[in-house]
């Protein structure tokens, strides 16, 4: 069952550093607002709502990493051709997933 709680809490996390990534690439990168930007702030949005509703059982670390990993994999995809490093994109979104993941359950205590 999910906590709706723990739903919004990641959700807004998401959002958060969707917002993030998305001026740090514009302005460190040069990536283009529309459609990359919008891309990312998209992409990191959806994968909290993935990281709160997910009903897999794992150590919350890996959790978090495993749906960074399987949403870098998109963003990568995407960053070919738009002036980012496609392995870095894929990094960063890994590493996104897994603070989305430590801040829910460990600062705002919203266990899986």
């Amino acid at each position: 069952m999910v906590k709706s709680s723990r739903l919004i809490t990641t959700t807004v996390l998401g959002l958060v550093f969707g917002i993030i990534c998305l001026f740090l690439s514009r302005y460190t990168a040069g990536v283009a607002f529309w459609p990359m930007g919008v891309s990312f702030l998209l992409n990191h949005t959806v994968l909290g709502f993935a990281i709160g509703v997910s009903s897999l059982r794992m150590n919350w670390a890996a959790h978090g990493a495993v749906w960074g990993a399987l949403f870098g994999l998109f963003t990568a995809v995407t960053a070919v051709g738009t002036g980012l490093n496609p392995p870095f994109a894929f990094v960063m979104v890994v590493i996104w997933g897994f603070l989305i993941e430590t801040i829910a359950t460990k600062a705002f205590k919203q266990p899986q």
